[in-house]
């Protein structure tokens, strides 16, 4: 307890130079905190229900396809026929947004939704927070029955009184607990459907191709997960021996239940470990920092050490006293960012946020510290302990530190000069390398949005036209669609208005099968439908034929217009006008009558593929879009647009969006990753500048005597600056071009996961080193500023 006290009266005198080594060691540990908690939670963790380690999801290897989804016949079989599972279940890889007014507050009500199948919540395990959950049957159930998700029911109003009432004409049965995750992405959504009931929901449900489903199951006591694949695979070879044409060659997978689905695990992990890496290269920077702070108080004490060393103290007992200085520091740095982390983790754990074309959207994050980030937090306590005091202690405990102490007087301390300039460029390299990231990041999200779409972007705005409920028809659908298109296009300042059933980069398109007229292997296929302005509107190139025109109505001919993309897949080397296709299921018979240029139709940095579009007047759509251009900055004519919907009867639940908004949605996670780089690389400048702040000051401070001679010599101030920012400029020289270098190293290994980048990027390398270089020498200007406008009389005094 004694040396503890010590240490920290030690501390204690050095009150300025503590606070600071604690304010940079806490920054650096509540980012390092967090990180580990979010990967932690999105990686390793299974589901919040009771025995989560007996949950396993349930996908399917297809040729082609490493994971790929599961049909709804096949979940059936599965289900019905193994042994090996207590019960499973089926969710469908989409969510829909859903609108209605609320006829009590006589408000527009948004919600996302997700269909589960009956028997989601058994498999679980969970109890409701609310009335009761869904129960094997209400798949088949004539009622639209719908569990809200809690987050989904606080946004709503936390109506205790919830169940039983409508919400988007769906009945509430029961409102889901708090620590409710889900399985896909710990994001659910609002409202939790049963399946639809309508003829078409069934042919979809239906098809064996349709594979939309992963499965959710809980093992069986005493049954491992190597059984549960044993089993899973012969039951997949029964139905490929039954139905070769739909299922030969596919083979269901049993993966560990965890938020992530397996084909976004390797992405992700990727992405954390970038992050990761970046929240060790901070806490790197900010150890440096302290190491050099440490530095100046084990040179501070030098004569204390040099005594105790006479006095035949052993070296190891010095280190250890020293060591243990750095040991507190970093405890007590520990202790505060856990404590932030926890704190940030318990305010946010739900996110409301606003996205374009969804609206208002809740994320329950249920973040954890658990015992394995707790580990982690020591680990990382350790690793600061090591890289803040070893150097300082090796340094004040050196055996020929007595006999170095006339010398170091003179020369101005040329050996603790080298290690403080040593730890400083470390700081200046590895924050170069931060910042090459962030510039790589940068660019890549400037690359994507600037690539070519396949339409022009200029002015674009869209909204989404829900179906109104009461009475709709297909024909007062479609005249009430056309009223709204009419109504936008006479809105002045519009140059153009059509309709479709989405945009693309916001879930353009839906994948039908198809196939050659004459028969042959069915392929899925992207597909929207469209009216004849909608690739006028959008500007898309027509390359031959035709597009759609009034002639082609519901009792005509059916007809499609493909890509260049899909006309190069069916009929190479060929003409595609004339020809005929076999699409959707039931499967229809329609005749290509134009061919257009590819474009990009969920994100931007995907590869061209085939997509074919209806003419929207042959296929009745209950929800469509309408898209405008206008003459201006389109953001103008929201309120205009608003308006026109409103007026030509349709209530409109979503704002009008503008393309730079919806586009957005398509680059959600480049945009929170290049935030999320952005702003640990703005934390290691800020820790960087700190630490060659104090470390430049200090040096100078130190060679006080120096300087007085050397103005008492005649030198000059800017002299005396001169051969300041010469040591700066050499010291920070070194460090950026070991910066650049590391950067350009990571930019090699990490180039797959950027756009439009090549391996020496010297856009972003040359503003990152001129600005390195800029700012060590501003730093070193003003940190030295003071030290060297000293006045001649006072320099001789201090000679």
């Amino acid at each position: 307890m004694i040396p503890a006290l010590r240490s920290l009266r030690v501390l204690g005198r050095h009150f300025k130079l503590t606070a600071i080594a604690v304010f940079s060691l806490s920054i650096a540990m509540v980012l390092g905190i967090l990180s580990l908690s979010i990967s932690n939670t999105a990686l390793l963790l299974p589901l919040a229900a009771p025995q989560p380690d007996r949950l396993v999801m349930i996908y399917a290897h297809a040729s082609g396809d490493a994971i790929a989804g599961v049909s709804y016949p096949d979940y059936e079989y599965y289900r019905r026929n193994n042994h090996v599972f207590t019960d499973m279940a089926a969710v469908p890889n989409a969510i829909n947004v859903s609108a209605d007014l609320d006829p009590d507050k006589h408000e527009d009500v948004r919600v996302v939704t997700r269909p589960v199948s009956d028997r989601y919540f058994a498999v679980l395990g969970i109890r409701p927070y609310l009335g009761r959950f869904f129960a094997p049957g209400d798949d088949d159930s004539k009622s639209s029955l719908a569990v809200l998700t809690y987050f989904g029911w606080r946004r709503l109003g936390a109506d205790p009184k919830i169940v039983g009432k409508q919400v988007v004409d769906r009945t509430i049965i029961g409102v889901a607990p708090p620590s409710f995750t889900g399985s896909f992405y710990g994001v659910e959504g609002d409202l939790l459907t049963s399946f639809g009931n309508s003829d078409e929901d069934k042919r979809s449900r239906a098809r064996r191709d349709n594979r939309q489903f992963r499965l959710l199951a809980r093992l069986k006591p005493g049954i491992s997960r190597r059984q549960a694949q044993a089993e899973m695979e012969a039951l997949s070879g029964q139905l490929a021996s039954a139905y070769p044409k739909e299922d030969k060659g596919v083979v269901a997978i049993v993966t560990r239940a965890t938020l992530l689905p397996p084909d976004a695990l390797p992405n992700t992990e990727l992405m954390i470990g970038i992050l990761m890496g970046l929240v060790l290269l901070v806490l790197l920077i900010a150890s440096t920092n302290v190491a050099n702070l440490l530095l100046a108080v084990a040179v501070g004490r030098r004569q204390e050490a040099a005594i105790k060393l006479a006095l035949g103290a052993p070296r190891g007992r010095l280190i250890r006293e020293f060591l243990r200085e750095s040991a507190i520091l970093c405890t007590i740095s520990a202790a505060l960012g856990y404590l932030a982390a926890a704190a940030v983790i318990a305010r946010y754990s739900s996110v409301t946020i606003q996205l374009p074309v969804f609206g208002t959207y809740t994320i329950g994050l249920n973040f954890r510290l658990d015992a394995t980030v707790a580990a982690f937090a020591l680990a990382l306590t350790l690793l600061a302990i090591l890289a803040t005091g070893l150097a300082p202690a090796l340094y004040a405990s050196s055996t020929g530190l007595a006999q170095m102490l006339a010398g170091e007087m003179v020369v101005g301390g040329t050996r603790k000069s080298v290690l403080r300039r040593a730890l400083v460029a470390v700081q200046v390299a590895v924050c170069t390398l931060v910042l090459v990231g962030m510039g790589l990041c940068q660019r890549s999200l400037y690359n994507l949005r600037h690539v070519d779409p396949g339409f022009s972007a200029r002015n674009l705005i869209s909204f989404q036209l829900f179906p109104q409920t009461e009475g709709a028809t297909e024909a007062k659908t479609k005249a009430l669609d056309e009223s709204v298109r009419t109504a936008v296009a006479s809105v002045p300042g519009v140059e153009s208005a059509s309709l479709a059933t989405n945009v693309p980069l916001v879930y353009c398109c839906n994948q039908v099968p198809v196939q050659f007229s004459d028969g042959g292997k069915r392929i899925s296929v992207e597909q929207t439908a469209v009216d004849a302005n909608y690739f006028s509107t959008l500007g898309i190139r027509i390359l031959s034929g035709r597009v759609f025109n009034s002639g082609d109505r519901a009792n005509s001919p059916e007809v499609v217009v493909v890509n260049r993309k899909m006309a190069d897949m069916f009929w190479p080397g060929k003409a595609a006008v004339g020809n005929t296709i076999l699409a959707g299921d039931p499967a229809r018979q329609a005749m290509v009558v134009g061919v257009v240029a590819d474009g990009k139709y969920e994100s931007l940095d995907e590869d061209f593929r085939p997509c074919f579009y209806y003419s929207l007047s042959q296929h009745f759509q209950l929800q469509s879009t309408v898209v405008a251009r206008t003459t201006g900055n389109p953001h103008l004519w929201v309120g205009p647009l608003s308006r026109a919907v409103q007026g030509a009867g349709m209530r409109a639940f979503l704002p009008p969006v503008t393309y730079d908004r919806w586009s957005d949605v398509s680059l959600l996670a480049e945009r929170y990753t290049a935030a999320g780089v952005a702003g640990l690389s703005g934390l290691g400048l800020l820790l960087a500048v700190v630490g060659l702040a104090g470390a430049i000051s200090y040096s100078v401070s130190e060679r006080k005597k120096e300087l007085g001679i050397r103005v008492a010599l005649g030198a000059r101030p800017w002299q005396l600056l001169q051969l300041v920012l010469r040591q700066t400029l050499v010291t920070a020289g070194t460090a950026v071009a070991a910066g650049i270098v590391l950067g350009v190293g990571a930019t090699i290994v990490l180039r797959s996961q950027f756009y439009g980048i090549v391996a020496v990027e010297w856009t972003v390398l040359a503003p990152v080193s001129v600005a390195m270089l800029a700012i060590s020498l501003l730093v070193a200007y003003l940190s030295a500023r003071a030290w060297i406008t000293v006045d001649p009389m006072e320099a001789v005094r201090h000679a």
